[in-house]
């Protein structure tokens, strides 16, 4: 019998318990999450930092195949197939290393039944989304960023542009 095993009644207790744990990790990475209202939204959480927001699917796991990894539950593939239409990252969080991998949902696209996650195998399929909180920082979409010069920056170049509203 595996150690976590008896802490949780279920794995929908199991889920919301990871829930709560991703929450905590992503704030002391700087994001601000968000819950939908409701237990219709494809998505669990939304993460977001300086303006843009990710739709995040949080998975959990506790059931080790051997030598060192560990299966982490997929939806069948016609949900699979809906779910990627409306999520961006999936978290995995493997609970006995008490570790995350953060892996764009389409990454997982082909996956049937379950992904085997190996956090001490190097080279292994996913390894590098274990712990890739980075990735919910770098896909920003760059082009769409407009920056205003502050006027400290504007002082600093000895000009000021005009406000496209002014």
């Amino acid at each position: 019998m595996n150690l976590w095993t008896k802490h949780f009644r279920n794995s929908g207790e199991r889920g919301e318990w990871a829930e709560i744990r991703f929450v905590a990790r992503a704030m002391e990475q700087g994001f601000r999450v968000s819950k939908p209202w409701g237990n219709t939204s494809p998505y669990d959480l939304m993460v977001e930092r300086d303006g843009t927001a990710f739709r995040v699917q949080i998975k959990s796991t506790i059931h080790r195949i051997p030598p060192a990894s560990y299966a982490c539950g997929m939806p069948c593939e016609k949900r699979m197939l809906a779910l990627l239409k409306e999520v961006d990252f999936l978290a995995a969080y493997v609970i006995p290393a008490d570790l995350w991998y953060i892996i764009p949902a389409g990454t997982v696209r082909k996956a049937k039944g379950s992904i085997s996650l190996s956090p001490w195998k190097r080279g292994a399929k996913y390894d590098r989304y274990l712990e890739a909180w980075f990735l919910l920082r770098k896909w920003r979409p760059e082009h769409n960023v407009r920056r205003t010069p502050t006027p400290a920056s504007q002082e600093a170049t000895g000009r000021a542009e005009a406000h496209p509203n002014s």
